[in-house]
């Protein structure tokens, strides 16, 4: 895909998820944004560091992921094509990252400014009205998987991942899956264990 295709495939998604976008509004935005290829293991952004800019994928997947200061991983999240992904609280504060996100995948992305998309937020109420629906549908998400901790069991949150996530159950370290829903590998291996013979 060349620039103009993937800044095309990123105002579809931006359209097709939360149309609040017109096709006028859309020719008119200028992103600005730089196509991107990260390799599979390479960091978007890293934990620690500025990270001012918002991804946008077009092919590929990532994970989220925090390392305590005893050097243990702890994935937070992962990001599928077609998706945004970034740190809000990096790019907002300009401060650094408080995780980092790892390519999974090869990934073909679109790089964009956090400083030029926010300028381009306030010119543009669609654009706005969008990127609001797409912060409401992440808080939703944080609140769900935070009452899922509390409430349900780890069975429960593995099938809630599968579930969610279909086209990852099968491209990722279960790992990386048992550190998602807060269990250790072996735990995982007993559940999925466990459900082979239900």
């Amino acid at each position: 895909m060349n620039q103009r295709e993937i800044e095309r495939s990123f105002l579809d998604f931006l359209k097709q998820s939360f149309n609040l976008i017109d096709a006028l509004e859309l020719t008119d935005l200028d992103l600005q944004g730089e196509v991107r290829c990260y390799r599979k293991g390479e960091l978007l952004i890293q934990q620690g560091r500025p990270a001012p800019k918002l991804f946008y994928f077009a092919k590929g997947f990532a994970r989220y992921v925090c390392v305590s200061p005893e050097g243990k991983e702890f994935t937070q999240s992962f990001a599928c094509s077609p998706n945004i992904a970034g740190s809000t609280r990096a790019m907002v504060r300009n401060a650094p990252a408080l995780f980092s996100i790892e390519a999974l995948d090869d990934i073909l992305c679109l790089e964009l400014e956090w400083s030029h998309f926010s300028q381009s937020l306030q010119r543009h109420p669609g654009l706005l009205a969008t990127y609001t629906k797409m912060l409401e549908a992440l808080f939703i998400g944080k609140e769900e998987r935070i009452y899922g901790f509390v409430q349900l069991t780890a069975e429960q949150r593995y099938l809630n991942f599968l579930e969610q996530n279909p086209q990852l159950k099968d491209k990722i370290p279960l790992q990386y899956i048992a550190s998602y829903i807060g269990i250790t590998p072996v735990a995982l291996s007993r559940i999925r264990k466990k459900l082979r013979l239900d």
